[in-house]
């Protein structure tokens, strides 16, 4: 009789199982909610990289003023403080021309490495 009991229970256990079903459409539903996660990921990314790109711009433009400052400093002073022509000797044009020429290459990798990371995110 023990045997019986344990048959109808399994009866009804398969019964109450076949009694769920998944909706027709639930894989376009789920495709779905999978895309929005995709897209949502991809523009806190994009949110990212647009606070590092800006970040990275206002830290070159203050390492420029501050290069300026450095190198120009005293002149940049004495141009405001005193009306008289400033002797060409004073001026050190040759470190200026030194800071452009180690600026541009940096701008220059950085331009690539932005264009290919934009690149391969919107043209797969």
């Amino acid at each position: 009789m023990n045997e019986e009991q344990k048959d109808k229970g399994l009866k009804k256990a398969v019964k109450e199982e076949n009694g769920f079903r998944l909706p027709s459409n639930f894989a376009y539903h789920t495709m779905r909610k999978v895309e929005e996660a995709i897209r949502l990921r991809e523009k806190k990314s994009e949110r990212r990289t647009l606070f590092a790109t800006i970040a990275a711009s206002i830290f070159l433009i203050g390492c420029c003023i501050a290069g300026l400052v450095i190198y120009f400093g005293n002149t940049i002073r004495e141009a405001f403080i005193r009306p008289e022509i400033l002797e060409t000797e004073k001026i050190q044009i040759p470190s200026f021309y030194l800071l452009i020429l180690i600026a541009m290459p940096l701008f220059l990798i950085f331009d690539r490495w932005m264009r290919k990371r934009y690149f391969n995110k919107h043209h797969p």
